[in-house]
């Protein structure tokens, strides 16, 4: 993923170029100052912005709220009062300067499943999965069922799992169109790895994972359906 970075302050900027360097699958092509040095274009090849609110001239804000196009855009701030107007205008998320590298990641989380990288077939599947200090590259058809673990989901895929600090909400809404449904409040499952359907019971590998009675009617119309 491309991205740039507008932002005023040396600290700031030396602390995001050192996250987007550990990183490997991000680069950053630019870093400004103010909005006013954006060369002309720079936006279309652009992946996505980390953009401070307090700008010499025009403000962060200003800027989103004056341009038609709107870009992806993390806020990094050290001001918590704009975060319910950054939202409105559709950013991403809002980092809270000093922020550590995992709080980073988590936004570039939230950001990885609404760009496209790539139309080859052999590439739409990948996500790249932070865990235990390490990314793994993990194809969407190989995940067989992902489960809620407090602060933390449970990847299961081919013989093995990883533990991720993440919401099944934002795993919910990444796979949500790959033939992933929510069938319990702690069970996000992958509808072709489905063995058998006992009562209220799926089999899944090894895995017996209970129909939530919030989720029996929309799963079984679906399984009705299909």
């Amino acid at each position: 993923m491309k991205c740039i970075i507008i932002e005023d302050e040396l600290p700031g900027i030396k602390l995001l170029k050192s996250y987007i360097d550990k990183t490997f699958f991000l680069e950053c092509i630019g870093i400004f100052n103010s909005v006013s040095e954006l060369p002309f274009g720079i936006l279309d090849k652009t992946d996505f912005i980390f953009l401070d609110i307090q700008l010499p001239g025009i403000n962060g804000l200003d800027f989103l709220k004056n341009i038609e196009k709107k870009p992806r855009v993390i806020i990094t701030t050290a001001y918590r009062d704009y975060a319910i107007d950054a939202f409105d205008q559709g950013v991403v998320d809002y980092l809270l300067k000093p922020f550590s590298y995992e709080r980073f990641l988590k936004s570039i989380y939230r950001l990885h499943g609404s760009i496209k990288f790539s139309d080859k077939e052999e590439n739409k599947n990948d996500l790249f999965v932070y865990a235990d200090k390490t990314f793994f590259n993990i194809n969407k058809k190989d995940i067989f069922l992902i489960k809620a673990e407090v602060d933390y989901v449970k990847i299961f895929y081919e013989n093995k799992n990883l533990l991720v600090q993440d919401s099944m909400n934002s795993w919910e809404n990444k796979l949500k169109e790959d033939g992933f449904i929510r069938v319990h409040r702690s069970y996000l499952i992958n509808l072709s790895k489905i063995i058998k359907i006992e009562g209220n019971l799926i089999y899944i590998k090894d895995q017996v994972i209970p129909v939530g009675k919030t989720y029996q009617s929309i799963f079984f119309d679906l399984i009705k359906k299909l």
